[in-house]
């Protein structure tokens, strides 16, 4: 019975889904929408407070970026380094007059 309960578990935590997190600073609020591009998929990224925050299940290797578009029209990219599944990563930018740091 214990190596049911055991396996159980296991079984359990493998399922368990990791995911990366996606954070730029936006201190100035001169961002008006960010977009996480990555895996072949995009998804906006929340604003809360002066951060935006995506999270994401990543299913690839490779590297992508957050698109941001400022208040004033412009557009800058923040590149995501190298992406792997199951690493549960942290991404943290801050956002600037001149682009992404």
């Amino acid at each position: 019975m214990k190596w049911l309960t055991f396996a159980v578990l296991l079984a359990l935590t493998a399922c368990a889904r990791v995911e990366d997190v996606f954070v730029v600073r936006d201190d100035q609020k001169l961002v008006e929408e960010a977009t996480l591009d990555l895996c072949g998929a995009e998804i906006t990224l929340a604003r809360l407070g002066e951060q935006f925050i995506g999270r994401k299940s990543i299913d690839c290797e490779g590297s992508g970026q957050i698109k941001l578009r400022y208040t004033t029209g412009e557009k800058h990219e923040c590149i995501v380094g190298y992406v792997t599944p199951g690493a549960g990563q942290h991404f943290s930018f801050r956002a600037t007059k001149k682009g992404c740091e």
